[in-house]
């Protein structure tokens, strides 16, 4: 499915130069590659070859993950802390050292209005946080902002990441969701999430997510926010 969204995304690309749009500006995804390993930045990474292809002015943000307002704009986050709020021991995959630097969707929005403008061309973005926490520190900065009663603790090599994600299928089962996709938690334990341009200064002026979790922990988790839900009904 995504070498056919990049297809789709190419055909939309020779649309808008005939709409004679003025820029393009696409959502992709931190350090793409099209020999990736991983389907979804395999597709993105071929999409964006499509759009420097397509004879466009053109500008690429690439974030990692978003977080926002409600638990409904921070899904990860939310859902995290609903199972984080409810089990004895919270695993991590590997040493949990692993890196995540997402954005805040206020500032997601700023850099895709930023970029949108059409006397540039050609800008390739970072859309990142300041904060790039490791697995270890995210999670029970989380545990500790929602007061959950468990360990947060590293998988290291007692379990891979497929088993770590079949110990979530009786959430799924429950909540009619799906907690975490079959490479969630090999994307988090890739290197992937992470700016490739960590001196952009832009960076640093973002939203904390670290201090976003302290300020909304009392609220996150308290119910559960179905993805399926949300973005597929």
């Amino acid at each position: 499915p995504h070498a056919a969204a990049a297809a789709a995304n190419g055909r939309l690309f020779a649309a808008a130069k005939r709409a004679g749009v003025a820029k393009v500006v696409l959502m992709s995804h931190t350090r793409t590659s099209p020999s990736s390993p991983f389907p979804y930045i395999a597709g993105k990474a071929k999409a964006e070859d499509l759009l420097r292809e397509a004879d466009l002015n053109y500008a690429i943000a690439r974030p990692c993950g978003i977080f926002g307002d409600t638990p409904e704009e921070s899904i990860l986050m939310n859902n995290a802390a609903w199972v984080l709020r409810r089990v004895p021991l919270f695993l991590v995959a590997g040493d949990g050292y692993h890196v995540f630097q997402p954005v805040h969707v206020r500032d997601a929005a700023a850099l895709l209005e930023a970029l949108g403008d059409p006397a540039t061309t050609g800008e390739e973005r970072d859309a990142c946080g300041p904060d790039a926490p490791t697995s270890l520190e995210l999670f029970g900065a989380l545990r500790d902002a929602v007061g959950g009663p468990g360990v947060v603790a590293p998988a290291r090599g007692l379990l891979s990441t497929r088993a770590i994600t079949a110990l979530t299928r009786p959430i799924d089962w429950y909540t009619g969701d799906t907690l975490l996709d079959a490479d969630d938690l090999d994307l988090l334990a890739s290197g992937l999430t992470r700016a490739d341009d960590p001196g952009d200064p832009a960076i640093a002026a973002r939203r904390s997510l670290l201090a976003w979790i302290a300020d909304r922990g009392p609220d996150l988790g308290r119910r559960y926010v179905s993805s399926v839900a949300r973005y597929y009904r």
